[in-house]
């Protein structure tokens, strides 16, 4: 699995989604539609995010062993959902953002290890 490809291809099917739910007809009309610039936002923070965990903190998140288990799409699906609080954490630059989102990852994406 290349990681930046697959995220690249995962985050444009996001992005062709959010353009589609769109009303916006025009650059003027797509800068006034608060409700599509939230979800790029979000897209793009979970992208950010995502990339983070997987480059920088992979010691803390074990990301890559919950893709292998569970799939990039599906994390980033859940990453990006408004039902959690993962970019919350993340934007809030709370001393604990990591810890928290650590947790979150845990409950959401278990990993069963030999004892």
């Amino acid at each position: 699995m290349n990681f930046e490809k697959e995220l690249k291809k995962i985050v444009e099917k996001y992005v062709d989604v959010a353009k589609k739910q769109s009303k916006a007809t025009s650059v003027d009309d797509l800068v006034k539609d608060e409700a599509t610039i939230a979800r790029l936002n979000r897209i793009y923070d979970t992208k950010d995010l995502v990339t983070e965990l997987h480059d920088i903190y992979e010691e803390d998140t074990e990301l890559k062993a919950r893709i292998n288990k569970y799939s990039l799409g599906t994390v980033f699906a859940e990453v990006y959902g408004i039902d959690n609080y993962y970019i919350e954490y993340y934007n809030s630059g709370d001393d604990y953002w990591l810890d928290n989102i650590i947790d979150d990852l845990d409950r959401d994406f278990p990993l069963e290890y030999a004892k």
